[in-house]
């Protein structure tokens, strides 16, 4: 998208840190990532962000919606879109923990941006819009072709393996551009419900995007995800056995060569105050990050070796089509 309208494509994101950021593009591809700021000059967020400073999160009233608190929240999604139809773009925020959908108009132009100071609240099938299970992208597109823009949003899930999962939504526009009313979600990919022993679909972690990969003239859904599967079991044979045996052994030596690791950090610290300790940290971190490095790297190669001759419980993240099936 061209945020600011100069003809260079930019790149707009939601970070962890709870602050949308924008990578200008130039001739020459793009710059880095710089905040976007509101027309005060102030770090657009729900309410709980990143304190650099600090190294903690803190927590603001400054932007909800003008009087409305809401439920903490952090912005960890963003999209940028014409949501009133004016010629110009917003910002569609999503927020992690609690599923709002909110708004920050931009009250400049399309070339000269303003964000407003407060952010609003989302609607859909006539309350506050609360995607559950943490949500992960959001999109506005005319999905059904009728000429107005629609709400497609994707969720992670509460949990990260087993359980609830993410899912795929849609929020049909039954209002205008200009003010959009959306309806009740109705589901494109749902929630998995049984166990899975292949990766057949992602069900966790769902980031959606649309396009026309088929050029069959409608939109489908690429969606990047997490999928977990457990292979149907099988006896180890006598060889495999003693492998898996042999690993067993060197994930105990691992053990404790990592906790001699983390005792000799503590060690270190010990008796010292909180700048020089931080500062003693980062140094042993640095002496011993070759040493750490390579016992992570074992283990996780250990750990998939004995998923291949257990056939335990296996985990991959891939991009799914999903082609639209519906009436053209």
């Amino acid at each position: 998208m061209d945020l600011d309208q100069d003809g260079y494509v930019d790149i707009v994101a939601g970070t962890y840190a709870g602050s949308p950021y924008v990578a200008h593009g130039c001739r020459d591809g793009w710059n880095q990532p710089v905040p976007i700021l509101d027309k005060a000059g102030q770090r657009i967020v729900a309410n709980l962000f990143w304190d650099k400073d600090a190294r903690a999160f803190g927590d603001t009233k400054r932007c909800d919606p003008e009087g409305l608190g809401l439920l903490t929240s952090k912005i960890t999604a963003a999209f940028a879109a014409d949501m009133d139809a004016d010629g110009d773009l917003d910002l569609l925020l999503g927020d992690q923990e609690n599923g709002y959908v909110l708004l920050r108009r931009n009250e400049g132009s399309a070339k000269k941006l303003a964000f407003a100071t407060r952010n609003e609240v989302i609607h859909a099938g006539g309350s506050i819009l609360m995607f559950p299970g943490k949500l992960t992208t959001l999109r506005l597109v005319d999905w059904n072709r009728d000429g107005r823009s629609d709400l497609l949003l994707g969720s992670v899930g509460e949990r990260y393996a087993r359980g609830f999962g993410g899912e795929v939504c849609l929020f049909e526009n039954h209002g205008t551009n200009a003010e959009p009313r959306f309806g009740p979600p109705r589901t494109l990919i749902g929630v998995r419900e049984t166990e899975q022993s292949d990766p057949a679909r992602p069900d966790w972690g769902l980031c959606m995007d649309v396009g026309d990969p088929d050029g069959d003239g409608d939109l489908d859904l690429l969606v990047g995800g997490y999928a977990h599967w457990t292979p149907p079991a099988r006896k180890p044979s006598l060889e495999e056995g003693k492998r898996l045996e042999a690993i067993r052994q060197r994930f105990a030596a691992l053990d404790v060569e990592k906790r001699k690791l983390q005792e000799r950090l503590s060690t270190e610290l010990a008796g010292l105050g909180a700048v020089e300790a931080e500062r003693k940290r980062v140094e042993l971190q640095r002496a011993e990050e070759r040493r750490w490095r390579a016992l992570v790297d074992l283990r996780r190669e250990l750990a998939e070796e004995v998923a291949r001759l257990q056939q335990s419980p296996q985990r991959v993240s891939y991009v799914w089509l999903y082609e639209n099936q519906g009436v053209r």
